[in-house]
């Protein structure tokens, strides 16, 4: 294993923004993770785990200790749904593999950036799925001890883009984790804009609905596949905030009906669209503060024009945080992680 030092963190990030890591190390193998923590141990070192760095900010003064890059690959799909995923795995290969196995259950988790053990402590989401349903068990190790364990999917405590590991971070390592999905199951077409696309068409095919998530996700910038023009971001910065039905009364005026895709009715209260009140606070796609802005695709999109520092997206986003609740008395919460 190849300890390197003064690692630059923003080559290691979506938004291309970090200081440097103390000491660095890429683990290809569970060999490779327990010598880095070994290492990390004897030298009294934090460590800190990354995978694709697609849905971290990273502090200007980067990382004091030892950053350790989770490349653990490993990918296998059965035609009984049962699929086996290491963490170091690009998230959409996945995703892909599964489409091509005819296995229905993430097509709609399409284009998300990021490797598969990001995918797992952030509880991905989209066009009506999330990977925290599907997922029956992830195998983890202990950072302190280097003792292996592995988590159920209730002991992962998924949440709405959170889970165990995202509310206790550096605690454990994922290292793998397995999914069931379903052989030859429908494609999931419960979104508006998803639905929509297919309306007075045949069914469509797991394939035909992942072709479409991709294209919807790159018509909003957050696609990052070779040949398409994106962004330095970290995708969606903020989650779509909750609200119970005495906070949401003086909110429909503004929101409007159901039919505007602006908020959803949920068993544990209303959702509301984060980026409609960034937009209708004054923070409209496009919006810039010198080096640092909104995408000019999407709202909730913090972007990293060239140049811009950790301190500039975190003095936006607070800024946002305040203007929003200042206007809607709607506190934001990050989606992004930060270092």
């Amino acid at each position: 294993m190849n300890i390197q030092t003064d690692f630059k963190l923003a080559d290691l990030t979506t938004f291309h923004i970090g200081g440097p890591a103390k000491y660095y190390a890429e683990a290809a193998s569970l060999s490779d993770l327990l010598a880095a923590l070994d290492f990390a141990k004897k030298q009294i070192l934090p460590a800190l785990v990354l995978g694709n760095g697609s849905n971290v900010l990273v502090s200007d003064e980067g990382f004091s200790g030892l950053v350790i890059h989770n490349a653990i690959k490993g990918l296998a799909v059965e035609d009984s749904g049962l699929v086996s995923v290491g963490a170091g795995e690009n998230w959409d290969d996945v995703v892909n593999a599964a489409v091509q196995k005819n296995l229905a259950g993430i097509e709609c988790l399409s284009g998300v950036p990021g490797s598969s053990g990001g995918a797992v402590v952030q509880n991905i989401g989209a066009y009506g799925q999330t990977l925290g349903d599907l997922v029956s068990e992830v195998e983890a190790i202990e950072i302190a001890t280097g003792k292996p364990k592995i988590f159920s999917a209730a002991g992962c405590e998924f949440a709405y883009r959170s889970s165990w590991f995202k509310i206790n971070p550096n605690k454990f390592v994922i290292t793998g984790f397995r999914l069931q999905l379903t052989p030859g199951g429908e494609p999931n077409i419960s979104y508006q804009h998803v639905q929509k696309h297919f309306e007075g068409k045949p069914n469509p095919t797991l394939s035909q609905v992942r072709e479409l998530v991709i294209r919807i996700r790159g018509s909003k910038g957050y696609l990052i596949m070779p040949g398409i023009k994106s962004y330095n971001t970290a995708g969606s910065f903020f989650k779509n905030p909750f609200v119970n039905t005495e906070q949401f009364e003086p909110l429909k005026p503004i929101l409007g009906d159901l039919s505007l895709n602006r908020f959803w009715e949920t068993p544990h209260g209303v959702k509301i669209a984060a980026a409609y009140l960034m937009q209708e606070a004054g923070f409209i796609k496009g919006y810039r503060e010198g080096a640092v802005g909104i995408s000019p695709k999407h709202s909730l999109s913090l972007v990293n024009f060239g140049g811009a520092t950790a301190v500039d997206v975190k003095s936006l986003a607070d800024k946002i945080k305040e203007t929003v609740y200042k206007k809607f008395g709607v506190r934001l919460e990050e989606e992004i992680l930060y270092v």
